[in-house]
Formats: structure tokens, sequence, C-alpha cells
């Protein structure tokens, strides 16, 4: 049966392949359309403001994400109606966030003969599709896996340096030639003074923000009990003392998750908040995570870094394997419980700062110096002329 579906899935493919498509049209979807977030809102957002002569719609499966683009006057579709899958159908180019999943299953089959732009979702530190050996991609027959390439010829990933090039070589098993050293345009957040606001960090910003980023457990099967982590009474008396704010945004996988079990003066939980991550990281002084790719958007600010590895072999073991050894790769302070986090917190606060170049060093690592500026525009003008 699942053979059949993936034969329907491929000449749904190749049919759409021979629709004419239009070069002004630009989809953009993310996280299985259940999210406003990550490069293509970057991308979608820069082409809204900035290109007229080009015609940019976010595709979404979620109804408040419908309703809040509605509100801003963004152009935006719901997955599964009819006049969605007659856009997709005459669009040239689409952009994505995971796959061709982020615009909807149904949609997926329209695309064949579009230009797929997978902007992914961070510089990966964890290994990712085939170079992780838990992938579900691993268990596909190789027949599916031949048969699926061949509709998907325009199919491009977009890099950050030499290094990553390498790795969506492996990892997304592309050719080098289909592999965009661009950028993130999710980091142009960064560079733009122009941008709003969000009202929770206007509450918030005349405090120094310490943000906690962790990483999934397991895509959130494995909950992260913050109670048996950290002395949560302690850390809320330090950050009371220092004029701190300890702000905790878990991933996506995570986000069912009780994090708090009490109100806290100055610890808050925004995992479920609407406020953006790149945001977040703009604002904050201090960055906590562990396995996260978000430290190297962070590189891009310079500022510390902790990294809290409490279950570093555990997670090794049990989750996935790094492309990269951790000590090297990491320039920041490792810490395993929560004593020693305390401990480098306050070194910090007092400023001591020991990791300035090697974060110098490790952010040029990961980035060219074309992608360590605004990208947004140089991506656009680039895909059109594919």
């Amino acid at each position: 049966m699942k053979i059949l579906k993936k034969i329907k899935f491929i000449l749904m493919l190749l049919c759409t392949s021979t629709f004419p498509r239009c070069e002004k049209i630009l989809i953009f979807g993310s996280w299985l359309g259940e999210k406003y977030a990550d490069n293509p809102r970057y991308l979608f957002e820069y082409v809204i403001k900035n290109r007229p002569d080009l015609k940019a719609i976010w595709i979404t499966s979620n109804q408040d994400i419908f309703k809040e683009l509605q509100k801003k006057q963004y152009p935006v579709m719901m997955a599964d109606e009819s006049e969605t899958h007659k856009i997709i159908k005459k669009a040239k180019y689409i952009f994505t966030a995971t796959g061709i999943f982020d615009i909807g299953v149904e949609n997926s089959r329209l695309i064949g003969g579009a230009f797929l732009i997978n902007l992914w979702h961070g510089i990966p530190l964890k290994k990712i599709m085939y170079d992780d050996k838990h992938s579900v991609l691993h268990k596909r027959s190789k027949l599916v896996t031949l048969v699926e390439k061949i509709p998907l010829r325009n199919y491009f990933v977009v890099s950050t340096s030499a290094v990553t090039t390498q790795i969506y070589q492996s990892a997304f098993r592309v050719k080098k030639s289909n592999i965009l050293e661009l950028g993130q345009p999710r980091n142009d957040y960064f560079y733009d003074k122009s941008n709003p606001v969000s009202p929770l960090i206007q509450e918030l910003k005349s405090k120094n923000i310490i943000l906690y980023m962790p990483t999934h457990r397991n895509e959130g099967k494995k909950q992260i009990n913050l109670d048996n982590l950290m002395d949560l009474n302690r850390l809320n008396k330090w950050c009371e003392e220092t004029n701190s704010i300890f702000v905790i945004k878990k991933h996506f996988y995570h986000s069912k998750e009780k994090t708090l079990q009490k109100e806290y003066s100055s610890i808050i939980d925004v995992t479920n908040e609407k406020v953006d991550a790149q945001e977040l990281l703009k604002y904050s002084k201090i960055l906590i995570t562990d396995y996260s790719s978000c430290y190297i958007d962070y590189l891009l600010l310079d500022r510390p870094i902790i990294f809290f590895n409490y279950d570093y072999d555990d997670y090794l073991r049990m989750d996935r394997s790094l492309y990269f050894p951790y000590e090297k790769v990491t320039p920041g302070e490792k810490c395993q419980n929560f004593d020693e986090l305390l401990v480098t917190l306050q070194n910090l606060y007092v400023g001591k700062d020991d990791y300035r170049e090697e974060r110098e060093n490790i952010k040029t690592f990961f980035y060219s110096s074309e992608t360590q500026k605004s990208v947004s525009e140089k991506i656009i003008n680039h895909v059109l002329n594919l």
C-alpha cells in the first residue's frame, strides 16, 4: 500500500512538472505549515516589503497563523484550500525550512518542475537527514529514493560556508552545484534596526536578558525537567540581585511540556509566546544552550555563550551524533551541573569573558565573509536567475 501511495505521489509530481510556471509567484512555508518562523519568514517579509514586482504567498495549515497574517495584510492561504492548490501549480519558486511538507502534504505533490529552495533551519551541529543514523530516510526503499529525485531536479539547499556546503552535500545527497552558499535570511534581523520590538521584549529589555534555548531531546519524546536540572530558587535570587531575567525558550517539539511548576519573579518560560527566536537572541546578553545550532546564529552578535551540556554522553549515545568534536566548535564554558552554571553566570556578570577570540574563529569557520551580513536581497536575486 505504501509503495502504491508513493507511485501515485511520483506520478502527480511528474504530471505537474509539465505545467507552465510563473516566475513572479513565490511560495513560502515553514515547519510543516504549523509555524510562521525561521528562514522562510524573513525572506518572505523581505519580498513583501522590497519587491512589489513579485507575488509572495505564505502557505499555512494553522488557522491562528492565517488570521495573524491576514491582520498584517500579508498574502496568506490555507494549505488545504482548492485555490491554494491552483496557485501552487503555477508557482515557479517554493521556499521551505524543513522540506516540501512545509506547504502542506497535498501541495507537496503539485510542485513538479518548480524550483524548490530549502533554506533549512540552522547551521547543523547535530547530524541531519541522511547523515543521521536514526533518520527515517534510511527506511525508504532504494526504488522510492531513486524515483523521488526525478521530478525534484530543480532542488537547491542554501548554506553559509564551504564547511556547511560539504555537510549538505552528504546530508541531502545533492551535488555541490545544487547548494547555494548565500546565508540565512533569519539573521538579517540582527542587522535591521527598523524592525519593531515585540511587547514582550519591550517589557524585558530594561534587564539583562539571559536566554536559555536547549535543543530537543529525541524530538520531544524525552522531557526537559528544569526542576531536576537547576535550583530555580537560587537562580531566581541571583537574577534578582543582578537585575537579570532568565528566559526559557524550548524547542518546538517540547511546546506542550509544563516547564515551571510555580511562578518566579525573574524566570519566565516563553516557549509558547508569540516571540521569534531571532528577536530573543538579538536582545539577550548571554545565551545558554547545549547542542542547538542557535549558538551559531548568536556568534554573529559576539556575545558570551554557555554550554549547559549536562547529558552529553547520553545525548550522543541515545539521540544524535555530531559533525564536529564538541569541544572544538563550542566557544564557551561547558557546564555539566547547576553549580557550574551559576559560577559561570557570575563570572560573566563581572566581565570575565575568556572566549572572545575563540568565538571569532568559530564564526569564520561557519560563515563566509559574504554570509556575515544581510543576505535576503542576494538570495532572491540569485534564485530568480537560476
